[in-house]
């Protein structure tokens, strides 16, 4: 039998393998295959333009990033379980500390790392990471600290920004894609956490995936990118939540604008005490929503220092996920025309 016909069992929507799912060549139920990159670029475009699978690659792939870089692959798409394998890894090669690596940058599907070329070579850090995978077991649980930002959802910033650029109020364009009202579009971003996937592109700017696998709102980019955008705006694009720390150009639909700075170069309140920056890649996120009077209340306690951010240290336990994703596939199958 061939390699697809081995994993057929995982295949099945509402199948959960954790031991499968969470480890080197691990599925996603119902949606996922394991592949080299070789045969998944090939299945992409077989697949085009219909709906490609999500990929997980057998082993590890280890590319080259000019002279002090490298980069870890573990699959082609943008997942939670695949994003999970990258942080897992990463928190396994922190407390290895190979000498020479001088940071890592986990993003969606890969392990960026850093490292001094006087130190250890190319060839010798992928043979000590290859290590690492090979020790890798069944990943059941990651550090993750729990955030509560409050949210003015469809503010007036965000309103004059998007007709300063010719696009119509976004939450009111997401509510008619989506077939629903912007009261329900709010509820529904309001009402998951959200998984901190990637930091970067600026401070404090990152992506965020919901950890309600029934989540479904979905939302394009602008088709032109906007010139500026306010700072501390939350938006979405597709179903990933991002965050504008300060202004720039950008094109993501615009949701929101928190009263509190996740980005404050000067440090000023004690929870910037370890640096500028407050996202962290495993971070998860609730967004209250809140009122135009309580977003000015909370935003002169910021700015007078008496602002206390609601943050919680802890863990998350992966099979909470698994367990909701199992549910939402078997949901999906029954409500499938021509289901029993």
């Amino acid at each position: 039998m061939g390699h697809h016909a081995n994993h057929a069992h995982a295949l099945r929507a509402g199948h959960v393998d954790h031991a499968l799912v969470l480890r080197r060549g691990g599925c996603v139920p119902g949606v996922a295959d394991v592949l080299t990159p070789e045969e998944s670029a090939s299945r992409r475009r077989k697949l085009e333009p219909e709906r490609k699978p999500v990929t997980f690659y057998r082993e590890a792939v280890y590319r080259p990033l000019g002279d002090l870089y490298l980069t870890v692959e573990f699959g082609d798409e943008l997942n939670l379980l695949l994003n999970f394998r990258v942080i897992a890894f990463d928190t396994a090669l922190r407390a290895t500390s190979i000498p020479g690596v001088t940071e890592t940058i986990p993003t969606n599907r890969s392990l960026g790392i850093v490292y001094d070329p006087f130190v250890t070579t190319h060839e010798r850090l992928v043979g000590q990471l290859k290590e690492i995978e090979q020790r890798m077991g069944e990943i059941k649980e990651l550090p993750s600290r729990h955030i509560t930002i409050p949210i003015w959802y469809n503010d007036s910033w965000s309103q004059e920004c998007a007709k300063a650029h010719g696009a119509p109020n976004n939450l009111e364009y997401m509510a008619e894609i989506n077939h629903t009202s912007v009261g329900d579009v709010i509820r529904a971003h309001a009402a998951t956490e959200w998984w901190v996937s990637a930091v970067g592109f600026q401070p404090a700017c990152y992506q965020a995936l919901p950890l309600d696998p029934a989540f479904s709102v979905s939302a394009p980019k602008y088709p032109r990118p906007r010139k500026w955008t306010p700072e501390r705006i939350l938006c979405q694009a597709g179903k990933l939540t991002s965050f504008y720390p300060v202004r720039s150009p950008g094109g993501y639909q615009l949701l929101g604008r928190t009263p509190i700075e996740l980005y404050d170069p000067k440090q000023q309140n004690r929870v910037f005490r370890d640096g500028p920056v407050l996202p962290r890649v495993s971070d998860r996120h609730t967004y209250v929503p809140i009122d135009e009077a309580t977003y000015w209340q909370i935003r002169r306690q910021y700015e007078a220092g008496a602002y206390e951010y609601q943050i919680r240290e802890g863990s998350y336990r992966l099979q909470d996920y698994l367990d909701k994703l199992a549910v939402h596939n078997r949901r999906r199958v029954q409500q499938a025309p021509g289901s029993v």
